[in-house]
């Protein structure tokens, strides 16, 4: 039997009856397609790898349920997202734009599909602003929350423009320390989204 000739649902039905050659098919069709969804959001490509076979190994191992995806491809798209998400958690690697996702966070939108998302993550910062040292939970919302530039926050606070910016990068620091220890779902889903906009 030709596998390659088969169409993708037949492929699919195959490897829910453990058949291992259709199923090199589908790796050999999707791996590519696999790796630049997870090379687009992890750091580090030997990472991006790992997680790339470990898609495959987890979708092997359950088998059983790929006779019933219809739409695969996008079924694929959403399954290696959230295996990014749980490599993340369990494993501490590294993302492209965490720093990103937090300069940029005013700038996020607020669409009716991201609304509810960014109410909880701009509640979640607001409690990790409040653990902030004054100086620096100061230097953070001047500069964030009102746009100051370095220049005017040091004018007010009465304080050099290098220990603006030393307290400015140390508070994103720990915002998203704080976020990805509290809030790590709804902190992936944004980053997630934000990607999306810068790349």
């Amino acid at each position: 039997m030709v596998y390659q000739d088969l169409t993708e649902q037949v492929l699919l039905n195959k490897c829910s009856t453990n058949d291992t050659a259709a199923f090199q098919v589908i790796y050999d069709n999707f791996k590519t397609f696999v790796f630049g969804i997870v090379n687009a959001r992890i750091d580090d490509q030997d990472d991006a790898l790992d997680v790339t076979q470990d898609i495959f190994i987890s979708l092997w191992e359950n088998r059983k349920q790929l006779a019933g995806i219809r739409d695969f491809k996008t079924y694929l798209y959403v399954y290696s997202r959230n295996q990014v998400i749980s490599a993340y958690r369990k494993k501490n690697i590294r993302l492209k734009g965490e720093t990103y996702l937090l300069e940029k966070l005013d700038q996020v939108e607020h669409s009716s599909e991201q609304y509810l998302f960014a109410r909880e993550l701009t509640t979640s910062i607001d409690n990790a602003v409040g653990l902030l040292p004054e100086t620096m939970r100061n230097c953070y919302t001047l500069s964030k929350s009102e746009g100051k530039t370095n220049n005017e926050i040091a004018d007010i606070l009465q304080i050099s423009e290098k220990t603006v910016r030393n307290n400015v990068s140390e508070a994103l620091k720990r915002l998203r320390f704080y976020l990805q220890r509290n809030n790590p779902e709804i902190f992936m889903l944004l980053l997630s989204l934000s990607l999306l906009f810068r790349y």
